[in-house]
């Protein structure tokens, strides 16, 4: 990755925003009300086991009670994991391989007055692992004594104690039990591929009601006595608003929280009415990369590593980031984020515009018969990009077929095994800050299964994926060091990407919310939000 002004304005800025943010510690705390937020399109799922939407988990941060926790509140410290349904950190015995959590009694129940139990959260990693559910928490469970079968051997309860055995010490398990997917459930959980609407939940909130692509309402859990935040009486989602009318909505008091973004040429306009993290407009960056993958599992750019060279050569980073506006981010070529433990700088390929020239030579003899079927999110900036990516392709003599979908549609669809597109234009948050994250849980080509698969460029390198593990059982500085050494490898040698950007999260609300909180991992923390 070539430095430039743009990364250097980046880093200023993240400087910026990192100590700024305080504005709301003085905002009067108001119990109840109703908290009105706009989606433009649905989440995926609100069963937890299957919810894997940047904004489907914030809600359920809102509704989840889980093991680990990140604190509520701005700043460093809401990255740091502190112990929630457990009393404590968990003892780690047999070579690092064995943790025992002990789960807080009386501590709280789910919204339904059920009691939470170590077998609470035994049942979802039960869950997880049917076969049936086709569950995305696979990949992160995958080193767990047993977890191929439901119930999964190595999660065994004891009393109130929770004991979950791996094959391998594993130094990133705490952060990846603090996922949605490991939240407790009720035992008696219906095993739906098609997920539970209305799942009672044991967190602050729970889900009352959910009518698929019109609303979703959140209630206060009327059995909660946990120590977080729980303002709103309740939070009620309107979904399929459009950008431009969302924006209009938070300006007027008509909703409480764009929480599918505004038009991306209305950022410029909002930073400049409402000032940065000053109480309306919020940006905060992201652990976060955008790319496009290549199936290379079929069609043209199966086996073909000099033409997906020759995309990464070709596409203008420049333009493709500048459709989302204002303050979006920062152009990359690599797997990892800034800021994520291993990255380091790498000049892979062109960032300030196209090297169509090297695209050219790279390409020729390897476009097969010169279609590419491109999909692509029909919200917001993403069919402004499709066309900036057919212009770019086409001078390498390919044709882009783009198909456009709703943003739920298009993960499916790009998540199910032997789908028919050649190219996914795809974004990727952190579930967790470590590059495993990154790496093994999108790349690792030994954990496909027939749906809801991550791993969107269906890559399986046998080197690569040897060297993954390899990586996932380190610490410390050889640990980082190894995956930024995968990331730049990967991404010379395998190509199964052509990145484009890192990201900010860029969030509206209206003049009446106050309390902002945010989430590195979550983003907006619904459940401290309140109404002044």
């Amino acid at each position: 990755m070539r430095a430039n002004k743009l990364g250097l304005a980046f880093i200023v800025l993240l400087a910026a925003l990192c100590v700024a943010g305080t504005a709301t510690a003085k905002d009067k705390v108001r119990a109840g009300g109703t908290l009105n937020v706009d989606l433009t399109t649905d989440v995926d799922y609100t069963d937890p086991a299957l919810s894997y939407l940047s904004t489907g988990w914030e809600l359920e941060y809102a509704t989840g009670l889980k093991l680990m926790n990140y604190p509520d509140g701005l700043g460093p410290r809401t990255s740091q994991l502190v112990p929630e349904a457990a009393a404590g950190f968990p003892r780690v015995s047999n070579g690092g391989k064995t943790y025992d959590f002990t789960i807080a009694t009386n501590y709280t129940r789910f919204s339904d007055g059920s009691k939470v139990t170590a077998a609470s959260f035994k049942a979802a990693f039960a869950r997880n692992a049917d076969p049936k559910m086709q569950s995305p928490a696979g990949a992160f469970m995958s080193d767990v004594v047993g977890a191929s079968r439901s119930p999964v051997s190595g999660v065994k309860v004891k009393g109130n104690h929770l004991i979950v055995t791996l094959t391998k010490p594993a130094p990133d398990f705490l952060a990846r039990v603090a996922m949605p997917f490991f939240a407790a459930i009720p035992a008696s959980t219906p095993r739906d591929p098609n997920g539970v609407l209305t799942l009672p939940s044991a967190g602050p909130y729970y889900i009352a009601s959910r009518v698929p692509n019109k609303s979703i309402v959140l209630k206060r859990n009327p059995y909660y006595k946990g120590k977080r935040p729980h303002n709103a009486s309740q939070i009620v989602y309107t979904v399929g608003n459009s950008l431009d009318a969302t924006f209009l909505r938070v300006q007027q008091g008509s909703t409480d929280y764009a929480a599918g973004g505004i038009p991306p040429a209305s950022y410029a306009e909002a930073a400049q009415k409402y000032g940065i993290n000053k109480g309306q407009f919020w940006v905060q960056p992201l652990l976060s990369t955008s790319y496009l993958a290549f199936n290379t599992s079929r069609g043209i750019f199966k086996n073909n590593v000099a033409l997906r060279r020759a995309v990464n050569q070709v596409i203008d980073r420049r333009a493709l980031l500048s459709q989302s506006g204002y303050l979006a981010g920062k152009r990359t070529d690599q797997i990892l984020p800034p800021g994520m433990a291993g990255f380091r700088d790498a000049d892979l390929y062109p960032l300030k515009q196209p090297n169509i020239a090297a695209a050219k030579k790279l390409a020729k003899g390897h476009t097969g018969d010169g279609n590419v079927v491109l999909y692509e999110s029909n919200r917001g900036a993403s069919p402004l990009r499709a066309q900036i990516i057919q212009y770019n392709l086409q001078q390498i003599g390919l044709k882009v077929d783009t198909r456009l979908y709703s943003r739920a549609v298009q993960l499916e669809k790009e998540g199910t095994r032997g789908e028919p597109f050649d190219i996914a234009d795809e974004s990727w948050g952190a579930d967790y800050a470590d590059p495993y994250d990154f790496i093994n849980v999108l790349l690792d080509g030994r954990n496909f299964q027939d749906s809801n698969n991550n791993n969107f460029a269906y890559f399986n390198d046998p080197k690569f994926n040897k060297e993954m593990t390899q990586a996932s059982l380190m610490s410390g500085p050889s640990r980082y060091k190894a995956y930024g050494n995968l990331d730049v490898s990967i991404m010379q040698q395998g190509v199964p990407w052509a990145p484009r950007s890192n990201a900010n999260n860029r969030m509206l609300v209206s003049k009446r919310t106050g309390c902002f909180a945010y989430s590195a991992i979550y983003t907006v923390d619904l459940a401290a939000l309140c109404l002044k």
